[in-house]
């Protein structure tokens, strides 16, 4: 007997999006009574369109708080899934999504959590330097699960009763809290593995704006982490440590940029320190007191 899961799936204002991840959804190859999809409007002024599909196993229900953590718990609150997926609004899962990530998850008792891969997709053959950029750095699940035994709400499954144990998503976060709930899983003892054919697609990427947007997002993120417990002095110090020039991540050009000439990878470098800076004066600046941004 398949175990029931459900899929929550935040979303703020993207219901065009949103149709086609339901869309996918709709075509699982895990029977549709075998899973529930929870969608949490995180904009109820935001309401559904008109003649907007919604799936018979599909329940859409509101968060105020802002933030895709607080509609993500709201989500798990009312999930009735032992398992519980996460996907995002702007994501197409693949058919087998549900059936492959739902096994790698209970073939090995040892495991509690597992990230499936997010495949980019790009408007044309011919990218822009944001979508280089994108190709290179974004949403590297394997490297996070080796690396860090973390893993993004873009594609991760996990128990319920994780969420029991460690306690849900930082709600008080608007990026990151997907980072900052795998740190604590992790150091509670639940491991995490890959599982590369639990696939959805994202789109990458195609405007430098859409990069600072993300970067100042993250920079609000990270200040969040540690907010009010550091002096002036130390944050000071950490805003001059964070503008580092990202050296050692730039070996990802090197091992994901083999196609790429020297001018694309020059400019993927010079792109990588960019955003970094940027997100470090946005991480000073959230430590100092202002608001963390959302978009």
């Amino acid at each position: 007997m398949k175990q029931f899961v459900s899929v929550i799936i935040p979303v703020y204002k993207d219901w065009y999006r949103l149709a086609l991840c339901l869309n996918a959804l709709s075509i699982q190859t895990y029977g549709s009574k075998s899973f529930e999809i929870i969608v949490v409007n995180n904009c109820p002024h935001d309401e559904v369109p008109d003649g907007f599909y919604v799936p018979d196993n599909c329940n859409i229900i509101n968060e105020e708080k802002p933030g895709s953590y607080a509609a993500r718990n709201t989500g798990i609150r009312v999930a009735a899934g032992e398992i519980i997926a996460f996907t995002d609004s702007d994501c197409i899962p693949h058919p087998n999504w549900i059936e492959n990530g739902v096994h790698a998850l209970v073939a090995d008792a040892d495991y509690s959590r597992v990230a499936g891969r997010i495949k980019l997709y790009f408007n044309s053959d011919r990218l822009n330097t944001a979508e280089l950029y994108e190709k290179i750095y974004a949403f590297n699940q394997d490297i996070y699960v080796k690396h860090d035994g973390t893993g993004v709400t873009a594609n991760l499954f996990t128990y319920q009763h994780v969420f029991k144990y460690t306690g849900l998503f930082n709600d008080n976060l608007l990026s990151g809290g997907d980072y900052e709930w795998s740190v604590r899983a992790r150091d509670d003892g639940f491991k995490i593995k890959y599982c590369a054919s639990a696939v959805v697609s994202h789109p990458a990427r195609n405007d430098m704006e859409e990069l600072v947007i993300k970067a100042k997002r993250v920079g609000g993120g990270q200040a969040g982490f540690s907010r009010g417990n550091k002096s002036l002095v130390n944050t000071v110090v950490r805003f001059v440590y964070d503008l580092r020039p990202p050296v050692k991540s730039l070996s990802l050009i090197l091992a994901k940029g083999k196609d790429l000439h020297i001018g694309q990878k020059f400019l993927v470098a010079y792109t990588r320190y960019y955003l970094t800076v940027i997100t470090a004066c946005e991480k000073f600046k959230v430590s100092l007191g202002k608001v963390a941004q959302r978009s």
